[in-house]
């Protein structure tokens, strides 16, 4: 490490990954990029005040800001900007580029250790997964702290495991089925783009289109946009594909005619904020929706990143940007201090956080909880205004559900599947949400708070069931959040008819 002074960065400090172990020391000395995040300049941060007050009126009164002039508003300082450049000239490193908040910053892995005073090593899972990884907290020198939020993509997340044989469990319901039972207007997504955030996972034509072809609808292939870099084609199948087929399958078989976006990223934060930053930011094929099917516990994450996650989101919700996120396939689940923890970025109130439902047996209409039905309340944010969370607790999760068994058709490898888990409830809510905006004429951006205000009538609530660890009861709660949609009943609580 460079000799000057250096001081811990707020909100970096990261403990060991669980169930990971140390491998050997960091010695790569490959070039390699990161993404450093910088303050807002003072007076340029968002408004979040204006971003919940505008998610309170009907979607046809709302205005939204731009793309480009939010963007310049709400940017970093260029003061900033030019101190950081300067520093990491004076530290070797090269700066590529820069977005709203954000700095590419590339050079050798073991001088950009150095540079940010990183501890770094090679840890290994208990699958056996070689990765990258960064502990305890970023040290930067004393001018430099005020500047700076986080450095992205020193820290790498295990890989995912390979696929073993597929094949189908269930009978999984079409997407005419879901669209029935859950009252979905009239519509099929035209004029409106979905952005599909995914991680290495991998877009194939041909189950595409075997997937559209037996719902009986035709669909154009989505747009692949890659971020940082990331590569599109590999050659085992693992489970970030399944994710990849699930969400883009799913939207096009309830809103054909949307145009779908992926941003393929690679798995690991720098990705992931890179990712959701370019979507949000894309003034060329400017999605009004995103969906988001992955997430960490929150305690995964840094306060730091947590932090650009939720101003990211505010700024969605500013330009009128709809975001679903999955909350997790693995019930309450509880952390070494045996406390129920939520998965993050679905914790973010920004968001609309989507959870899991079983339907009956005999096909019935009431749904229970789905015991892996991710739930509970964030230690990081606090529960918003228009949330009925319990005194003292926080952001609840999820706000609303939908039926992940039997599950969605899904086809992989040329197999047919039924797949559910929260993953594939976001892009249902996302196909909904088409239809709303299609018909609206507008966007719909954050809806939480109308819908809670009229839960009753674009909701049907689900009482029975449990996550491991909170129950399923009257009105909200962190299983299914306000229950399982009722299409209409949203559509017109957004368009200013609930009551």
């Amino acid at each position: 490490m460079a000799a000057e002074s250096r001081i811990a960065l707020p909100g970096t400090h990261r403990t060991n990954w669980p169930g990971g172990t140390f491998a050997e020391p960091l010695t790569s000395q490959r070039d390699v990029a990161v993404t450093a995040w910088l303050h807002p300049k003072r007076g340029n941060e968002l408004d979040l005040a204006s971003a919940l007050d505008l998610a309170k009126t009907p979607i046809e009164q709302r205005r939204y800001a731009l793309r480009k002039s939010l963007a310049q508003q709400s940017g970093s300082d260029e003061d900033a900007a030019k101190t950081f450049r300067a520093f990491c000239e004076r530290m070797g490193l090269h700066v590529e580029e820069s977005h709203w908040r954000s700095m590419v910053v590339s050079g050798p892995l073991d001088r950009l250790a150095d540079a940010f005073g990183a501890t770094v090593a090679v840890f290994v899972d208990a699958n056996g997964n070689r990765f990258r990884h960064r502990s305890s907290a970023l040290h930067v020198p004393s001018d430099i702290a005020p500047l700076l939020r986080g450095v992205f993509g020193l820290h790498q997340w295990p890989r995912s495991q390979k696929l073993g044989a597929l094949q189908r469990h269930a009978t999984p319901l079409s997407a005419s089925q879901v669209a029935q039972r859950y009252a979905f207007p009239d519509g099929d997504g035209s004029g409106q783009t979905i952005g599909v955030v995914q991680f290495r996972g991998e877009f194939k034509g041909n189950d595409f289109d075997r997937c559209v072809q037996s719902q009986g609808v035709t669909a154009e292939h989505p747009i692949v946009k890659r971020v940082d870099d990331a590569a599109v084609q590999h050659e085992i199948t693992t489970t970030k594909d399944l994710e990849a087929a699930l969400d883009v399958q799913i939207i096009a078989a309830l809103a054909p005619r949307a145009r779908i976006v992926i941003y393929e990223a690679p798995d690991d934060e720098r990705g992931f904020l890179d990712a959701i930053r370019t979507a949000i930011f894309d003034d060329d094929l400017r999605p009004s929706i995103l969906s988001i099917s992955y997430g960490w516990p929150e305690q995964l994450w840094t306060p730091a990143v947590l932090s650009v996650l939720d101003d990211l989101f505010a700024a969605a919700s500013l330009l009128g940007i709809s975001v679903f996120c999955s909350s997790g396939d693995h019930g309450a689940e509880v952390d070494d201090a045996k406390k129920p923890h939520v998965v993050a970025p679905a914790s973010s109130p920004f968001v609309h956080a989507c959870g899991g439902t079983v339907l009956p047996e005999d096909g019935g209409s009431s749904e229970s909880a789905w015991s892996g039905s991710g739930g509970g309340f964030s230690a990081h944010f606090e529960a918003p205004a228009w949330q009925p969370a319990p005194a003292g607790l926080g952001r609840g999760v999820p706000d609303f559900a939908a039926q992940v068994v039997p599950g969605y058709t899904v086809y992989l490898d040329g197999t047919e599947l039924a797949i559910g888990g929260t993953s594939a409830v976001a892009p249902v809510y996302a196909a909904l949400t088409a239809r709303i905006n299609q018909r609206a004429g507008i966007s719909a951006g954050l809806t939480t708070p109308l819908l809670y205000a009229s839960a009753s009538m674009a909701f049907r609530d689900v009482t029975s069931g449990a996550n491991g660890y909170f129950n399923a009861g009257s009105g909200w709660d962190p299983c299914t959040g306000l229950g399982v949609p009722i299409g209409t009943g949203i559509e017109a609580v957004l368009r200013g008819d609930g009551s």
